[in-house]
């Protein structure tokens, strides 16, 4: 039911009455929640507003839409309610702006919204009054409520429409953007190693402090969080595990179909909505040309490009699965319509179907009834751990108690920014390396606190102390020496090498002597594989000799051309550009769109509501 229920919510009636129904379990809770907070304005524009209750109904009707339904707080903590308040705030602006248009919505446009609503139609696809009303009245809305839902609907497409159909751009704009994707550059250059930095000397601690006091803000370091915690992963319970036969040969039953390994097909592929170009396409295979070699000619597209690997048949579309797995190796398919446009397959090595050695597949079993018991296992001991915490147990106590059987440590991280950088004294700035619900954790957990025992990644699951904070700090010079040293060090092996190039190649008389052509796509020139390094060719605007870095190389290079390549501007290739424009410009221009209504029709953000409702629940929990 709920899957139906899912499929339903394109439709505008389905959607309010989604709200109306989450709205209406929620709102049993919500009154006590906002504990009278809920009438609260957070924005307002002219007479209309929107209210801390109109915003947590929201935020409850798209966590009981999700599979699975998280908390009023986990929302909240990931930010799902800034996602609301910005909707809410393009609702108000443009049902604002199309009311000092004038905007209205034909009469027509609201009867065929109406009529074309399938919750509304009989048996036999016809408006049914009767159950109008009746949808209506279950959903609790009037008719006048139902009305303003398609009128702002309306008034959201006449007001965005100037710039939303935006689909046609100049062709010379395209041009130049292809002109700029297949720019070449004809380069003369000379690779130089860096030098050793153990042949750098260490420098006094004046010319340190020097460097220090030049890079200064670079020592900064933000407020930070010192914690411990414990992984509990399912495994260490596995020595628990008793696995009998008659467990075995059950599950091996359940999972007996998933023993075999099934064909797989590696095929070649274009799809392109010229059904002409798709066919002609084909009859240049059948006149024996190569099927990489046309797609190249016709299309622009490498062997990499029409390579789509080795695929199960599941893995293809359903109007051109079965024609595929039945065709000969070898063989050219279509052109098949697919929702994409017109394919054209051709199958270049078949995989067949085999099934698993059954010792290999009575080992897999054991294995994963391993797993699913060590879990079970784990569930049980997270609800003691959890009787733990209720009993004042703390951490140390919790690591060396009976139900982990010494097998966990505690792991301490000092330092953790909120962005989740770890800071330090002597090192560099490294990444924390965990997932964003354990960095919330961190910081959403009172100093000297214990957090909930929370899930991270798969099925494993912490439990956090906060055992400090500290202040956001400028270090002196003293404290982190260690850190200036090795920045120093670096700028230094860079610089001394440049200069050390800068002779070898004034040595030549400036004659590099290395040529190569660059394409903006190249991975790579001679024995340096640096996508970087490209983009810095590229940006090269004069005739002189540049020396760019790229890992342990100076490169030395000289511009001497630069020229576009040959290439074809198919039909195809110029509505893809199109489009992708037209999406980002249209998102480009909404926003900056929005912007300005915000300041002309001064619309007013009282936040600190729902920040206070968000502090309530905080101190509730």
């Amino acid at each position: 039911m709920l899957r139906a229920l899912r499929n339903q919510t394109n439709s505008i009636f389905f959607k309010c009455f989604l709200v109306l129904l989450i709205c209406g379990f929620a709102l049993w809770g919500v009154g006590d929640l906002t504990g009278g907070v809920g009438e609260k304005k957070v924005l307002i524009v002219d007479r209309e507003y929107v209210t801390v209750e109109n915003v947590i109904n929201e935020l409850n009707r798209i966590r009981y839409s999700l599979p699975e339904r998280i908390t009023l707080q986990e929302a909240i903590k990931e930010g799902m309610h800034i996602n609301v308040l910005q909707k809410f705030e393009r609702e108000i602006l443009l049902n604002t702006e199309a009311k000092s248009l004038h905007l209205s919505v034909p009469i027509d446009v609201q009867t065929r919204a109406i009529i074309q609503e399938n919750s509304f139609k009989d048996a036999l696809g016809k408006f049914s009054q009767s159950k109008f009303l009746q949808s209506l009245k279950n959903a609790g809305l009037s008719e006048a409520k139902y009305l303003d839902i398609i009128n702002s609907e309306a008034n959201r497409k006449q007001i965005s429409m100037p710039y939303s159909f935006n689909e046609n751009y100049n062709k010379k704009i395209i041009k130049k953007l292809m002109n700029w994707q297949n720019e070449t550059r004809d380069i003369n250059y000379e690779i130089f190693e860096m030098i050793n930095k153990e042949d750098i000397p260490m420098p006094s601690d004046n010319i340190l402090k020097t460097f220090y006091k030049s890079f200064k803000e670079n020592y900064k370091i933000p407020s930070t969080r010192n914690v411990r915690y414990l992984e509990i992963n399912p495994s260490i319970f596995e020595d628990q595990v008793v696995i009998n036969q008659k467990q075995i040969d059950e599950k091996y039953e359940i999972e007996k179909s998933n023993y075999f390994i099934e064909e797989k097909r590696e095929i070649l592929q274009i799809t392109t909505q010229d059904k002409v170009k798709a066919n002609e396409f084909i009859n240049s295979i059948g006149k024996g040309t190569n099927f990489s070699e046309i797609a190249k000619k016709y299309f622009d597209l490498s062997e990499s490009d029409t390579n789509i690997g080795f695929l199960k048949k599941s893995d293809l579309p359903s109007d051109s699965a079965d024609k595929i797995f039945k065709a000969e190796l070898n063989q050219v398919l279509g052109p098949i319509k697919t929702k994409f446009g017109f394919s054209v397959y051709k199958i270049i090595n078949i995989a067949p179907k085999r099934n698993v050695n059954y010792n290999d597949a009575i080992k897999d079993v054991k294995e994963k009834l391993l797993k699913e018991l060590s879990i079970e296992i784990l569930f049980e001991k997270l609800e003691e751990i959890e009787d733990l915490i209720a009993e004042g147990y703390n951490l140390d106590e919790i690591s060396k108690s009976k139900l982990l059987n010494n097998k966990i440590f505690i792991k301490e991280i000092n330092m953790i920014s909120k962005n989740g950088s770890i800071y330090s004294y002597s090192n560099e700035i490294r990444p924390l390396n965990k997932n964003k619900i354990f960095l919330n954790n961190i910081w959403g957990t009172e100093v000297n606190e214990l957090s909930e025992i929370f899930n991270s990644v798969g099925d494993i699951y912490n439990l956090i102390e906060v055992v400090g904070e500290n202040l956001e700090e400028l270090p002196p010079f003293e404290k982190v020496k260690n850190n200036v040293y090795e920045n120093w060090l670096s700028e230094e092996v860079i610089s001394r090498s440049k200069d050390r190039a800068k002779k070898e190649v004034f040595k030549m008389n400036n004659n590099l002597p290395l040529k190569s052509n660059v394409e903006r796509s190249s991975k790579s020139i001679d024995k340096i594989n640096d996508i970087f390094l490209i983009n810095k060719i590229f940006d090269i605007e004069n005739k002189d000799i540049n020396y760019l870095r790229s890992q342990n190389y100076i490169f030395a290079v000289k511009v001497l051309n630069i020229k576009t390549k040959k290439y074809i501007l198919n039909k195809e290739r110029y509505n893809n550009l199109n489009t992708t424009m037209s999406r980002s410009f249209f998102n480009d221009f909404s926003n900056f769109y929005l912007q300005n209504l915000a300041i002309k029709h001064n619309l007013k953000r009282n936040y600190s509501e729902i920040n206070n409702f968000i502090n309530k629940q905080d101190l509730i929990n």
